[in-house]
């Protein structure tokens, strides 16, 4: 159990790019040395077994069984060579996730700044929409001194039955 602490105490290392990056780098090399000797031993038994005749035999029958052993070297070979593949993109993902990390807090730094700015905008023109509509709506003092639309002895109306009913008193 003490053996496997001290595992797990190594491993975390890892989250250090430069020891990550020398680590993906030895892993990926020895995939890559794997993968080589494979292809060195596949090409052994290929030449091996395929010129295994037996008595009897057909045109193709030693390349048929050789290929059910070559099978498991290629299934051996294209794992290693996954591998190295793999081992590459975990480091290059790794490096760019520490450069997402740095860059984060600048990022919402620069997005609070311009949501601060957008609300401070639509602030400005709310306020001068409400400026405008109310202007529009009061009376100025020109108007202060105009006589009123509504003649002296009637109430004024106060729905459009009321407005058609005056207009037709007055014959219009």
């Amino acid at each position: 159990m003490n053996e496997i602490n001290r595992r797990d105490a190594d491993y975390a290392r890892l989250l250090d790019l430069d020891v990550l990056t020398s680590w993906s780098l030895d892993r990926q090399r020895v995939h890559h040395q794997d993968a080589a000797a494979y292809e060195e031993i596949l090409a052994l038994f290929q030449s091996a077994l395929r010129s295994e005749v037996v008595d009897g035999d057909g045109r193709m029958a030693a390349p048929m069984r050789a290929r059910k052993v070559e099978k498991h070297l290629r299934a051996a070979l294209k794992a290693a060579r996954k591998s190295e593949a793999a081992m590459e993109r975990f480091r290059l993902s790794y490096a760019g996730h520490r450069r997402t990390v740095q860059a984060l807090p600048a990022q919402r730094a620069a997005k609070q700044q311009r949501k601060a700015g957008a609300r401070h905008q639509l602030a400005a023109v709310t306020a001068k929409s409400l400026h405008k509509s109310a202007s529009a709506f009061t009376p100025g003092a020109e108007d202060a001194t105009a006589a009123p639309a509504v003649e002296p002895g009637r109430p004024a109306a106060r729905g459009i039955n009321d407005l058609f009913n005056q207009q037709q008193r007055r014959g219009a």
